[in-house]
């Protein structure tokens, strides 16, 4: 069995000492950190490179989000743990996998581990360094305030042309380069998928797959297919598969598919 390191951030030691109860009686977990303040968090970050982060909200006179601002990627999992509901929004904006409110029982902390054996397999199959990167990028848009592209420049034929962000429908990884998909043409830029994605805004054009993002509004339905991915039909009548890794980013609009 695969071992889950695990660190803990939080400031109260009962509360440390419950995950790390409950954690114990699981195969597989194993406490690698504890802080109780976002200095010492980032240095057992740091220093250790735990798969998965138990992170309370409120850590003295900083908090959880401030911690995440400072770390640098790439981020394990990431559990958030507090007595403050009003802050649930907050995190799953930056992409935690889950929130713990105080106080917590066994079927609910069961009930996230669960979640966390699914991702940590995800994590661990081919799309795990795209997935990762997926959600770097939502703690990025939740976080700071990079530009967002508004406009691509592309190469054809010996010109220039400007390609307005409002126009692309989609984007698809096409080796070193990237085909931008508009309604009346396709462009080819050389650049990576990744890459791109860091500058658009995730709310605005979706991680289906590791080769293609999409924009939002141009998704006309969705429909199950094999193996638990799904099939997006797109308002052009063409279709996409979007990989069961990526089904649990969808927006909260989408509903649960």
């Amino acid at each position: 069995m695969t071992e889950t390191r695990v660190a803990i951030v939080e400031d109260e030691p009962p509360a440390r000492a419950k995950l790390r109860r409950l954690l114990a009686e699981r195969a597989g977990y194993r406490v690698v950190a504890e802080a109780e303040d976002v200095a010492g968090g980032l240095a057992a970050l740091r220093e250790t490179r735990p798969d998965l982060l138990f992170l309370d909200i409120r850590l003295g006179a900083e908090n959880g989000f401030d911690l995440l601002a400072r770390a640098a990627p790439p981020l394990p999992l990431l559990v958030f743990t507090t007595a403050y509901h009003e802050h649930a929004l907050r995190a799953f904006e930056v992409a935690a996998l889950d929130y713990l409110l105080k106080p917590f029982d066994r079927e609910r902390f069961a009930h996230m581990l669960a979640r966390v054996t699914q991702r940590l397999a995800e994590r661990r199959d081919g799309d795990g360094a795209s997935l990762g990167e997926e959600r770097l990028r939502r703690i990025d848009a939740g976080l700071t305030r990079m530009p967002r592209l508004q406009r691509l420049i592309v190469h054809e034929r010996g010109r220039s042309l400007v390609v307005q962000l409002a126009d692309v429908l989609r984007f698809a990884a096409a080796g070193n380069y990237v085909e931008v998909h508009t309604r009346e043409r396709r462009h080819l830029i050389r650049a990576t998928l990744s890459r791109l994605a860091q500058r658009l805004d995730p709310a605005e054009f979706l991680r289906v797959h590791r080769s293609h993002l999409v924009r939002a509004d141009f998704v006309a339905s969705i429909a199950p297919w094999a193996h638990g991915d799904l099939k997006l039909i797109l308002r052009d009548g063409s279709e996409l598969m979007l990989s069961r890794r990526y089904r649990a980013l969808l927006p909260d609009a989408f509903g649960a598919v």
